[in-house]
């Protein structure tokens, strides 16, 4: 039959884990930028009172963002 050598099996499964969090790198990235927004919001919230929250969001959306690219 068909016998496949020993670095063969390793190369394949190194293969195969890469396209796999390939693929779910732009699933749970998204995750991540929306849980470090929030944060970002209720660390603000709670450093300045007297701001309303959509300015908030703004700059935290855009400061995030920035951090991420």
């Amino acid at each position: 039959m068909f016998k496949i050598n020993n670095n063969l099996k390793i190369f394949l499964l190194v293969l195969i884990a890469i396209l796999v969090l390939f693929f779910t790198k732009g699933k749970y990235g998204e995750f991540s930028k929306s849980k470090s927004i929030k944060a970002c919001i209720i660390a603000q919230k709670s450093k300045s009172k007297n701001k309303p929250i959509e300015e908030i969001k703004i700059f935290c959306e855009k400061e995030v963002t920035k951090k991420i690219d």
